[in-house]
């Protein structure tokens, strides 16, 4: 969404079992937002609300109700540290490559692999 200078307001969760059902469930936000721990913390409590004990073959994560990035995260429905240091890793990993900078959740799952 970045790149194509878009934000979206609501965030899709899409599930489908094992035995073939589709569970479709979205939250939407009070404006519209680029950022990607938002977007993504969105689909984990949609997901967490789905946990129940069923298998699931197929995960899906999309993002709507699409607007202009100048409209993205208005100061005042976000905070803005979060939002800055998204947007510098964003042109960090744009110059030097997406491995140039990784969150640190990430090394804890690799020690534990």
């Amino acid at each position: 969404m970045k790149q194509k200078a878009l934000a979206g307001a609501t965030v899709t969760l899409k599930l489908k079992t094992a035995d073939f059902k589709i569970r479709t469930r979205a939250l939407s936000f009070d404006a519209p937002t680029q950022l990607a721990l938002k977007i993504f913390a969105a689909a984990r409590a949609l997901l967490l609300r789905e946990s129940d004990g069923t298998k699931f073959r197929l995960l899906g994560v999309g993002v709507s109700a699409l607007a202009d990035a100048d409209q993205a995260d208005p100061a005042d429905f976000v905070d803005m540290r979060a939002a800055e240091a998204e947007h510098a890793v964003d042109r960090v990993r744009a110059r030097f490559g997406d491995d140039a900078v990784r969150r640190g959740l990430a090394f804890e799952q690799e020690r534990k692999a």
